[in-house]
């Protein structure tokens, strides 16, 4: 499409506004959009992070217990958990039954295994 001069509305004397055809409008919005996407793209290629997938996500926001969220993402056992974080099995089945509370030294320790930070096990 050619870009067509747009017309000119002056207030006070002066070039304040531009009018455009409304399809050369919603041209130029979906280059904007195009290069936005762009961007986002290339900051995460410069320091990729870590995706969760959506269904981790949706547990989590449904108020599935975190722990266990995270230790089922991460593919490790009760047990293989536990021994990661210095504790017992039963200890950590029952944080994840919500029937325990941990302690924030075991809350690091869970974090570093799950590898996750504390914020998202809290």
């Amino acid at each position: 499409m050619k870009i067509r001069k747009p017309q000119v509305l002056e207030v006070e004397g002066k070039p304040r506004l531009a009018v455009i055809p409304l399809a050369e409008w919603q041209r130029i919005v979906e280059r904007l959009e195009d290069a936005e996407d762009a961007l986002a793209v290339r900051r995460w290629r410069a320091a990729p992070g870590e995706t969760i997938p959506a269904d981790v996500v949706n547990r989590l926001l449904d108020g599935e217990n975190k722990i266990k969220v995270w230790r089922v993402h991460r593919g490790l056992t009760q047990q293989a958990l536990a021994e990661a974080c210095g504790v017992s099995k039963p200890y950590v089945s029952q944080l994840e039954a919500n029937t325990r509370l941990a302690s924030q030294a075991v809350l690091r320790k869970l974090a570093n295994a799950l590898r996750v930070d504390l914020d998202d096990l809290v």
